[in-house]
């Protein structure tokens, strides 16, 4: 397929021509079931992920609490192991990947100027897909499945499970990436695509790849387990997913978000827009790791020269966003400092990721990579789909979230993954603590008070999930009162109403002739 840089007027124009009424869903609880609305759809990800959330955190804590009291009835050998799993899967497959993927169905269209998303049922599929698979994979691991589950037919519905989950984020991407590629607005060359789209064009591209192996993978376990053989190493199968360096995956949309907030609450332009799409290109460079899966990977020097060189494009991001800052007179909303957090953890989790990839220091199969993954994904992942709720939220549900809820929820999941993260980076360098750990802590000491210190700050973590799910229920008493450009934003989606119509633009796309239309706009009367 022949792809050009100057694009005609997007096809979909078509579609904003039928009247709202042609186009509206059925009232109630059928229009929601029914919708190809791609901002329904949107928000059914962005609501259920936030569920999984506190999920998320609340698996962590108990394992944190049950390192600090070993020996009690909270968890018995086997059970640890199984929420240690569940845990890993709820915080990358059921939180973090869906949520980063219900923002970009929303707001992606509205970026690039498009009347609708690609294939708009596909992406509705996508989400009840979504919805089915979690729900199984849940149900499986309470009929004693999972990765140490001992009900056969468990054992094979948590597989299939996973698999529907994949399937779902795969069918989610391909509609996302189609709207960027092939919808664009006229005048809106690549080099122009605002950056958390461009990051979506780059991560979930990233995502596309790897997601494919990691299903052939469970396929291949399943064909295993469902005629008597032995599931392998889970580590090695399924947890490469959610480790260095594939984890770093979570940084690209990270990159794109912090972006686009930066420069507009710094009340200034992003001077090096084509270093920026660079930057976030390099994060998605360092993220390809479905190779690393083999452990023996682990030894080559590649495993090494990636893991150190992922360090570079997350300073180059956050030196790019302090020189816009500096460089305008940054205004004190929690978008903002939620986007920096963001980039900041990103930075330390790259360094830890740094560590350890270096086979001499001694941290591989500890509880170090625990930690680092912790930092990127509840740290730097979390911030970063916080910080998109409170700067889209007027196009997400109509209304803005409270500020002193931002900056509540920011102290909370920053300090929370901080405490939990680095508490566990001090335990796998100092102790040699193994993964999965359930019985090194009968002698208390240092080893177990990092535990408790981790486990205070999963509590805060979920904490903080909760402050955003009540924010977000807040919003149900306020909608529709936002104005359609509460920040004085720079790319498309701030030229249609707060919440848009179901054709997204009323009136015509301004013209792109930018990276900021919006701005020139401004700049130009």
């Amino acid at each position: 397929m022949a792809m050009t840089e100057t694009r005609p007027a997007p096809a979909a124009e078509a579609v904003a021509a039928l009247p709202e009424d042609v186009l509206a869903d059925p009232p109630g609880i059928a229009g929601w079931l029914t919708t190809a609305d791609h901002k329904r759809v949107g928000r059914l990800w962005i609501g259920t992920a936030l569920l999984f959330f506190i999920a998320a955190g609340v698996l962590t804590a108990l394992l944190g609490f049950e390192s600090v009291q070993s020996g009690s009835d909270l968890l018995t050998s086997r059970s640890f192991g199984a929420v240690f799993a569940l845990s890993g899967e709820t915080a990358v497959l059921l939180f973090l990947v869906p949520m980063l993927v219900g923002i970009a169905t929303l707001v992606v269209p509205l970026q690039v100027g498009a009347a609708e998303i690609a294939f708009p049922r596909g992406a509705a599929t996508a989400y009840w897909t979504y919805l089915v698979s979690a729900a199984v994979l849940v149900g499986a691991y309470i009929a004693d499945g999972g990765s140490t589950g001992r009900e056969a037919e468990a054992v094979d519905l948590w597989l299939l499970a996973l698999l529907g989950i994949l399937l779902a984020t795969v069918l989610a991407l391909v509609c996302v990436l189609t709207t960027v590629l092939s919808l664009r607005t006229g005048g809106m060359t690549l080099p122009r695509t605002p950056a958390f789209s461009w990051s979506v064009l780059v991560g979930g591209s990233l995502l596309l790849l790897a997601v494919p192996v990691l299903a052939s993978r469970l396929v291949q376990m399943y064909v295993t387990h469902h005629f008597g053989g032995d599931l392998g190493n889970y580590r090695s199968e399924i947890a490469w997913f959610w480790s260095i360096p594939q984890v770093y995956v979570v940084g690209v949309f990270a990159a794109g978000t912090a972006l686009e907030i930066v420069p507009v609450l710094a009340r200034t332009r992003l001077r090096m827009h084509a270093a920026a799409l660079t930057v976030i290109g390099l994060v998605g460079v360092a993220s390809i790791g479905a190779w690393a899966q083999v452990p023996d990977q682990r030894d080559n020097l590649l495993y090494a020269a990636i893991g150190l060189f992922a360090v570079l494009p997350a300073l180059a991001l956050l030196g790019l966003l302090a020189d816009t800052a500096r460089g305008g007179r940054p205004a004190p909303k929690a978008a903002l400092v939620l986007a920096l957090g963001s980039a900041l953890l990103l930075l330390v989790g790259a360094v830890a990721g740094a560590l350890q990839s270096i086979d001499d220091f001694g941290v591989n199969g500890t509880v170090w990579e625990t930690g680092q993954s912790h930092l990127v994904v509840f740290g730097a992942g979390a911030l970063a789909v916080l910080a998109a709720l409170w700067w889209w939220a007027p196009k997400i549900w109509g209304a803005r979230l409270s500020e002193p809820a931002g900056f509540l929820a920011f102290l909370t999941v920053f300090g929370g993954s901080a405490l939990l993260g680095v508490s566990q980076l001090v335990n796998g360098k100092a102790d040699e603590l193994p993964l999965r750990a359930f019985d090194n802590f009968d002698d208390g000491g240092s080893v177990a008070l990092l535990a408790g210190i981790g486990a205070a700050g999963a509590v805060l973590v979920t904490l903080g999930a909760v402050i955003a799910l009540l924010a977000v229920l807040a919003t149900l008493r306020t909608r529709g009162n936002a104005s359609a450009d509460p920040w004085g934003g720079h790319t498309l989606e701030w030229s249609t109403a707060s919440p848009p119509s179901r054709s997204n633009f009323d009136g015509p796309v301004p013209a792109v002739v930018s990276a900021t239309p919006l701005l020139t706009d401004k700049v130009s009367a």
